[in-house]
């Protein structure tokens, strides 16, 4: 194995778990997971008819490059949010299913 790896920090949702370990809210305060999980609540209805409508495309993975309008909207949110100013084509590029 690569000598740095033992610098690595250890997950941030790990972390959190350990800190919380021995916490104990109050009993007249209802608990808000602030961890890592899955959904507890039903997906808004327009997620799910946008689903439905493209359920023969879901098999499918979908190109490396992402779609024309995924990637400008990807540019038009970092404009949005940071002031940088991208090119779509071509210095955008979606990967899905990054942690960090």
């Amino acid at each position: 194995m690569h000598q740095h790896l033992d610098h690595l920090h250890p997950y941030p949702f790990q972390k959190l778990s350990a800190l919380l370990r021995d916490v104990t809210p109050p009993a007249d305060k209802p608990h808000i997971a602030l961890s890592i999980g899955e959904p507890r609540h039903a997906p808004p209805a327009f997620v799910l008819q946008e689903l439905s409508a493209n359920l023969d495309s879901i098999s499918r993975y979908p190109v490396t490059r992402g779609s024309d309008n995924l990637r400008e909207a990807i540019a038009d949110w970092l404009l949005t949010r940071f002031k940088a100013r991208v090119s779509a084509d071509t210095q955008v590029l979606p990967v899905n299913g990054t942690r960090e």
